[in-house]
């Protein structure tokens, strides 16, 4: 295990390149890179810092703007979901009053044909029963007439009550006819 485990480290060095290292060309390079750090460091540090900061406040001003922006959005779509629903409450209000101001009309346009229909027929049947106390008035009158009519001819011919029979039942049949 140890022996496969140097091995792989062997052909890591190889295939890496690193089997021609100069040490002094590393040292010149870590020199280099702590040089530029020192000169980063003192001349440079305090500008990136304070840049770095300066971007952190635009990026946290900006995260807190768009924050209260979608907490705004969100209270403007609350409220118009709110109107949305009064609207919709207001016209099934103004729907359903529309629908019983209809049905009291159709209801008093009901009640009035029903009372003039009645008004109506009382109408006619008082008409008809004026008629019939004409028509009765009439009769009676026509009867009085006949019988005051049969009587005169009684009265003159002294009729024997077969043929007294017969001019009733002639009067009748008149009166009937008429």
């Amino acid at each position: 295990m140890i022996e496969s485990f140097s091995n792989a480290i062997d052909r890591l060095v190889e295939f890496s390149g690193l089997t021609q290292l100069d040490p002094v060309e590393m040292a010149v390079q870590i020199i280099a890179t702590i040089l530029l750090i020192v000169v980063v460091k003192v001349f440079f540090w305090e500008k990136i810092t304070a840049f770095l900061d300066k971007r952190k406040e635009i990026v946290d001003s900006e995260l807190t703007e768009a924050a209260e922006q979608n907490e705004e959005a969100k209270q403007m779509k609350k409220e118009a979901e709110e109107t949305l629903k009064e609207a919709k409450e207001r016209a099934k209000s103004i729907v359903d009053d529309a629908k019983s101001r209809g049905e009291d009309t159709r209801r008093e346009i009901v009640r009035e044909a029903k009372n003039e229909a009645e008004r109506i027929k009382n109408n006619a049947q008082k008409d008809m029963d004026r008629e019939l106390e004409l028509a009765r008035n009439k009769m009676r009158n026509e009867m009085i007439e006949i019988a005051t009519h049969l009587t005169q001819k009684v009265i003159e011919k002294k009729l024997p009550k077969s043929t007294y029979n017969q001019l009733i039942d002639e009067a009748i049949k008149e009166v009937n006819e008429q």
